[in-house]
């Protein structure tokens, strides 16, 4: 499915033709939505700071200026980067999805010293071959100088179990959204575009992964990271809203399917990856 060249209004999301119309060298008018008759885009004479900062701020008005109005030719560029990012959280044990793993297969400790273990009230009886999984997980105990290169080794591994969480929380989110919400099909193109706008809230990591140490009290990295998570929920709540404008119920629903499948995803491709390259 080929990406239509279209604009849209940033207020009300109806189809426009033009975003300005030039009426010579230094003669520019903006362009009036026939729908809400309001500018169809006013971030074209925005400062791009100014524009990051209502991205930051969620409005959606700047989201569709960016998914529908721009070229944002570089998306792929941003997911890569941005994919190495949160590889590196979890091959360095300090992510939301690291504290989850520790606390599920009872991990206490591993020698990067910064997955926390969560002590939940009641006690939660995993499946059996996932257990077989968390052993997978539990490599990280090593004597790192048996072999020099199993952290590099170990984050190539990660990197690729990312992307296979990735492409299964976008194939999930596109597959569903385009069945159950066919009034706006969005090309895949744009949703990968999409994803990469949301997914900036990961940047939100660095301050911990940075700053972050031994010392740093466990629930402290609990709960910044818990506080990322949800930005980045709304995030992409919001963005899938602009890119799908279906049901808010269903948009909610298919996120957290799609978030759910995605980390179960990279649960067990990681252990699989781990026994095939046999260390």
């Amino acid at each position: 499915m080929t990406e239509k060249k279209e604009f849209k209004c940033v207020n009300c999301s109806v189809a426009a033709a033009a975003l300005y119309r030039n009426y010579g060298p230094s003669v520019l008018k903006l362009t009036k939505c026939e729908n809400c008759k309001g500018i169809v885009d006013k971030y074209i004479e925005y400062d791009p700071v100014i524009v990051v900062i209502d991205l930051v701020l969620m409005s959606r008005e700047a989201q569709r200026h960016i998914i529908y109005n721009t070229e944002f030719k570089s998306y792929w560029k941003l997911l890569i980067i941005l994919m190495l990012l949160e590889t590196y959280g979890v091959w360095r044990s300090d992510s939301l999805f690291s504290i989850a793993l520790s606390t599920l297969c009872d991990f206490h400790h591993n020698t990067t010293g910064h997955s926390t273990h969560v002590a939940l009230p009641i006690n939660l009886s995993i499946p059996e071959p996932w257990r077989t999984d968390c052993s997978g997980w539990a490599h990280t105990d090593k004597d790192i100088g048996s072999d020099l290169f199993i952290w590099e080794k170990d984050f190539y591994v990660q990197f690729l179990s990312i992307l296979a969480g990735i492409v299964m929380f976008i194939s999930t989110v596109h597959i569903m959204m385009n069945s159950f919400y066919t009034l706006n099909e969005a090309p895949l193109k744009r949703v990968l575009k999409s994803f990469s706008l949301a997914n900036v809230s990961l940047l939100f990591c660095i301050p911990m992964l940075v700053w972050g140490n031994s010392d740093t009290p466990p629930e402290t990295r609990l709960y910044h990271y818990l506080l990322v998570q949800a930005y980045s929920f709304v995030a992409f709540y919001n963005v899938f809203r602009v890119l799908y404008a279906g049901p808010r119920a269903l948009t909610v629903l298919v996120l957290l399917l799609s978030t759910g499948l995605k980390h179960l995803t990279t649960f067990h491709v990681t252990p699989a990856l781990r026994n095939v390259m046999q260390w």
